[in-house]
This record gives C-alpha cells, structure tokens and sequence, in this order.
C-alpha cells in the first residue's frame, strides 16, 4: 500500500489541528448558520487541504504511485469545493450526501493509515483508528439522513472538524521535538 503523503512537521500539524479545530468551533456555535456559510466553509476546508496535499506532491523521494495518489486526493479536495461553490443553491440534503461521502473516503484512508504504520512498527496508530472511525459513522450518518438540515450538518461536520483538530494538535504537543506527525487525513 502506497502512503498518501509523508509526516507533517509539528508546527504544520499544529497549524493544520488549529484550523480544523477553529472552522469546527464555528460550525458548532453557530449551528443556524446558512447553507451558503456551510458550503463556504466546507470549500474553504477542501482547499486548505488540497493546497497542502499538493505541496508535498513534489517532495523528493517519492514513489509514481504516491504521486499517483497524491494527485488523486488533490483532485477531489478541489473537485468537492468547486461543487460546492459553483451551485450555491443546491439543498442541504444534496450537501449532506457530499459532505457524507467525503466522510467516509477520508475515513477508509485513516484506517488505510493505521494498518500501514502498525505494520512498520510505528507507535500512537489509536489515533488514526479513532479519527478513521469516527470519519466513517459521521458520513454514514449524513448519507442515511440526507434530510437532517443544515443545522445538523453543521453539528456533526462541526464536531468531526474539531476532534480531528483536536487529534492533530495532541499529535503534534506528544510529539518529541524535532519528529514528525503522521496526518490521519493524509496517510493511507
């Protein structure tokens, strides 16, 4: 199996929790926020996440297939928030199913994530197992009850957002100084 990307450095798993862990709060204070904020910030997360992606694609060292598959995670970051933005008055429930199928392919690349780093002998995979976990049943739940709203989309995309900002930033502080810290969204 081909790893979807490299560690991240402690301060860029830091600043990554940071902004998961803030546009997660924002969902969850603010669960009457419109569907346009909810698509705004859904595109905004998407292409943080494929600018980063995309950054390590040229890192040296690395496979065709990890570009590969690199390229592929970049293309859907950017193929989701273009949705998302070019039809701004899709329904909520369209949004749910988005949302909810992003959910679970993260997820499925967690546990990927996991079982890669047992297998070499890398120590704290709990955490990926957690967050793969986690990032299944969510979008399992937004893709049976496509009809939840807005509102309860925003709580449940709200609080994936901040346990994966959460589970990024423990990672980073555990971390030793100088180490690296394994992305769960990233590594597969």
């Amino acid at each position: 199996m081909f790893s979807f990307t490299e560690p991240l450095s402690r301060g860029h798993a830091a600043f990554r929790g940071l902004i998961a862990l803030a546009l997660g709060v924002v969902f969850l204070i603010w669960p009457n926020i419109t569907i346009g904020t909810a698509l705004v910030l859904f595109a905004i997360w998407c292409f943080i996440d494929a600018f980063a992606a995309l950054a390590r694609l040229f890192s040296s060292g690395r496979s065709a297939g990890d570009r590969i598959l690199q390229i592929l995670r970049t293309a859907v970051d950017v193929g989701a928030a273009i949705v998302a933005i070019t039809y701004p008055g899709m329904t909520a429930e369209v949004l749910t199913i988005v949302i909810g199928v992003y959910l679970i392919v993260i997820g499925i690349a967690e546990l990927a994530g996991s079982g890669t780093l047992s297998r070499v002998g890398a120590g704290g995979t709990g955490w990926f197992v957690v967050g793969g976990l986690l990032s299944i049943v969510a979008g399992v739940l937004l893709i049976l009850w496509p009809n939840i709203g807005a509102v309860t989309l925003a709580i449940v995309f709200g609080a994936y957002l901040a346990v994966y900002g959460l589970v990024l930033l423990i990672s980073a502080i555990a971390a030793p100084k100088g180490s690296s810290v394994s992305d769960p969204l990233t590594a597969a």
